[in-house]
């Protein structure tokens, strides 16, 4: 079985939590509220939906009593900005990248799956995620920071899509890679001879197409939706990892201060919403398969995995190293054994 279909097979046992959510919650008397939430990306990127079904199932369950106002596209506030709209509670609530605040947030940043080759596939990052976020360091930070987090998305293992193909791992040495936030991505690939480059998500495209990228960092339904199967003719099946990706915050203060019945309702409604999504996501991805080979897209198998994983660093001894010169070893403690646990999927 391919190694790309093989990470995303996991996904399916996700669907058995739809049964859990029942929707009592309809029966609850709500109190009135108006929020506002940023997004950053526009409503039809992959997976975004999820976030518009969770702000209008939470209307619908409430009865219209919570109106939740969705701004798309970074309307008002892009990909940076997001998460200080958020903390200053100048908006209610809003998506964004956390591993992009890597420096603000470093223990919940890895939660995010910022470290490669931890989660074999969405199944095992979706959970390492929900472990971590319970943990009593991360929940620290996101607090000293006013933020909780209701919900998260995870799309399918992150690959190479390239401007020529990746034969063997030597193939990797020079191209230059985009690289997406924290210091952690840039570390593994410079290890395997890339150029880690920062390029944002919107230049993506132009920079494959004028040769100053060679390759995309990231899910193959992104890369179907942004048009990189022509520009990215190559798709490496090189499995790095699975991330969470996008995450919805709500301003801590306002969270606390909604009644219980509405955190509950906000909770239940993000886990159908997470359930939904991960069990959509494998014809998800194999769609976008079909996509990119329709559009003249070529699989290329890498010839020498052992190579590649003999020479992939272990990020997660590279990144509590950081972390205890930083002085924050008694911090980390209760997140490496999740951690470490998750990264057996790669054996398996």
């Amino acid at each position: 079985m391919n190694t790309f279909f093989r990470a995303i097979a996991m996904t399916g046992a996700m669907s058995g939590l739809l049964a859990g959510f029942a929707g009592g919650a309809l029966a609850q008397d709500y109190p009135s509220l108006s929020l506002r939430m940023a997004h950053p990306l526009p409503e039809t990127w992959p997976a975004a939906e999820w976030d518009g079904w969770w702000a209008e199932e939470v209307t619908r369950r409430s009865g219209g009593k919570i109106q939740i106002e969705v701004f798309w596209a970074g309307q008002i506030g892009g990909l940076t900005e997001i998460k200080s709209l958020v903390s200053t509670g100048a908006v209610d609530l809003g998506v964004f990248a956390q591993a992009v605040h890597a420096e603000e947030l470093p223990l919940t940043a890895v939660s995010a799956g910022l470290l490669n080759r931890v989660s074999a596939n969405p199944a095992t990052a979706d959970q390492l995620a929900r472990e971590m976020y319970a943990t009593d360091p991360i929940s620290a930070e996101l607090a000293g920071q006013n933020l909780h987090v209701l919900k998260w998305t995870v799309p399918s293992t992150y690959t190479l899509q390239c401007n020529k193909p990746v034969n063997s791992t030597a193939d990797l040495a020079g191209l230059r890679v985009r690289a997406v936030g924290g210091a952690y991505v840039p570390i593994w690939m410079e290890a395997l001879g890339m150029v880690p480059t920062r390029v944002q998500a919107t230049e993506i495209r132009e920079g494959l197409t004028r040769g100053t990228l060679d390759c995309n960092f990231g899910p193959i339904e992104w890369a179907t939706f942004s048009g990189f199967e022509t520009a990215a003719p190559y798709w490496s099946d090189i499995n790095t990892g699975s991330f969470t990706t996008f995450q919805l915050y709500v301003a801590k203060t306002a969270w606390d201060g909604f009644p219980q019945e509405v955190r509950d309702l906000m909770t239940e409604v993000a886990a159908e919403a997470m359930a939904k999504d991960q069990a959509a996501l494998e014809a998800t991805a194999a769609a976008a398969v079909e996509a990119y080979t329709a559009a003249g897209g070529q699989i290329v198998n890498l010839s020498d995995m052992d190579a590649l994983v003999a020479k992939s660093p272990d990020m997660i001894s590279v990144w509590e190293e950081r972390m205890t010169a930083a002085g924050m070893a008694d911090k980390i403690a209760p997140l490496v054994g999740p951690m470490r646990a998750a990264q057996k999927s790669f054996q398996n």
